[in-house]
């Protein structure tokens, strides 16, 4: 069994085209979980008006609102997802057909599977929310970007995996990429994401490292598990997440591979 986990907060616009382009691949997964970080309650009576238009299972789970906690929501998708492989991708993604069937492709016990996604401009995001999404306007569109970052991406990303197997290269160099997928027992037993990353960036970065640590190695999808990122405005400016409250945190030293805030909490009887 397949679950997609999807974070998701306020920006229903980018989830409902993300849904429909979910809809070209529903036989390719068995669930959606919107992981809901704390969104509004019209916006989550909206949302339940439209789940019923799609043509596979989607659960939302929802968690109060408390600062941009995308960790936590994650980890809450994760716990009421039914299916031992997990694919996460946000949003505001469109996936194109055949991009999960290159993740399950990959999917190995004990490793993980990294892709990444081109970048949509406003213009292009005005025309996705103007369009019908089907398969060959989804392939237009990924066809006019530049496909040349994504090549030296999936290079790098398979140098780097070879370094950091030989040991020699720092594992905290890993990255998950834009969307990755994993089985649900390899994820738990690193406990998830670490729920102490509270405010923007530096939990993916985080999670990737500890799993490296814990021997369980990425796998690159990025030239072949197609995704389109629709454009919005930055919630924080330019800023970029090392200048944020978490990289404190992040660096800090000898980082064990499980985390005590994450699945499981420290203490509890989960």
């Amino acid at each position: 069994m397949v679950s997609i986990v999807i974070p998701f907060y306020e920006r229903l616009r980018h989830l409902m085209c993300c849904l429909d382009s979910l809809t070209i691949s529903s036989s390719d997964f068995d669930e959606v979980i919107i992981a809901d970080d704390g969104s509004s309650s019209e916006t989550v009576a909206k949302l339940k008006e439209i789940i019923p238009q799609y043509n596979f299972t989607i659960k939302h789970v929802w968690q109060p609102k408390d600062g941009f906690r995308v960790a936590a929501a994650r980890n809450n998708g994760i716990r009421h997802a039914q299916g031992e492989y997990l694919i996460f991708f946000d949003s505001d993604f469109l996936i194109l057909p055949d991009a999960i069937q290159y993740h399950l492709r990959l999917a190995k016990s004990g490793r993980f599977v990294a892709g990444n996604c081109k970048y949509l401009t406003a213009t292009q995001t005005d025309r996705v929310f103007n369009s019908n999404i089907s398969p060959e306007f989804l392939e237009n569109l990924y066809t006019r970007l530049p496909e040349k970052e994504m090549v030296k991406d999936h290079r790098r990303f398979i140098k780097r995996t070879i370094l950091f197997r030989l040991h020699l290269k720092s594992r905290r160099k890993q990255s998950l990429g834009g969307h990755f997928s994993i089985f649900k027992k390899d994820i738990e037993y690193v406990n998830g994401y670490d729920e102490n990353f509270h405010g923007w960036g530096g939990e993916d970065e985080d999670l990737g490292i500890r799993l490296v640590t814990a021997g369980i190695y990425g796998r690159s999808a990025i030239r072949h598990a197609k995704v389109l990122h629709l454009w919005h405005p930055k919630e924080i400016g330019d800023k970029h997440w090392k200048d944020g409250p978490n990289i404190e945190y992040f660096n800090r030293k000898n980082t064990p591979f499980f985390c005590e805030n994450g699945l499981i909490k420290k203490g509890s009887s989960q």
